[in-house]
């Protein structure tokens, strides 16, 4: 299962309703790996015993950013909106599996959809747009991961229900708003392997 956040659109139409998923892929860009944004994500989803050396740089961290702020709290502003995360390492999360919830649902986040620097949420947005362009329809966010506050993993995706020429509409207006290989091959996997009879 890709662990990721899609966006579930459905169509009003004269000829009924129908539906899509547009997933977002992460590039791993590392651009919304900044320490501002990692402090406000929640905390690491792992014990203490199961990743003591996760818990200890953690430790060490709230430590000297708490000292920083007590000397100087222009210094600490300053430090935590341009210091990478300290788990980020060659662009790509070294503590991916136990990122905390915020990480786990960028771009859906406070700050993930003000981001203006990852090239990944801004095609996700132009695609978002060339799909809704003069269409009546509805939003609404799923994640593939689990649901929050909940241990149990949300293994489905949310159905969808189209026509071949809905399909490749969409597809050609994907293309245009500049679609990865990559993008669409999780796209196809979202909607034509969660298709329902139409």
């Amino acid at each position: 299962m890709v662990d990721t956040f899609y966006l579930h659109l459905k169509f009003t139409s004269k000829t009924g309703g129908w539906s899509l998923n547009l997933p977002f892929l992460c590039t791993k860009c590392g651009n919304c790996c900044r320490l501002e944004d990692f402090l406000s994500a929640g905390e690491i989803n792992a014990k203490p015993r199961e990743h003591p050396q996760v818990h200890a740089k953690m430790k060490a961290l709230s430590e000297e950013l708490g000292k920083m702020f007590e000397a100087d709290e222009a210094k600490y502003d300053n430090y935590t909106m341009h210091t990478p995360c300290p788990f980020l390492a060659d662009k790509s999360c070294s503590i991916y599996e136990i990122r905390p919830d915020g990480c786990r649902l960028f771009p859906k986040t406070a700050f993930g959809m003000q981001t203006q620097d990852c090239p990944a949420l801004t095609r996700f947005k132009q695609m978002r747009a060339a799909l809704k362009k003069g269409r009546i329809c509805t939003e609404t966010y799923y994640f593939t991961w689990k649901t929050l506050g909940s241990a149990e993993s949300d293994e489905t995706i949310k159905s969808t229900k189209f026509t071949e020429k809905h399909y490749q509409t969409c597809i050609t207006k994907l293309r245009q708003a500049g679609i990865t290989d990559d993008e669409l091959a999780l796209f196809n996997y979202f909607n034509v392997q969660n298709k329902s009879c139409f």
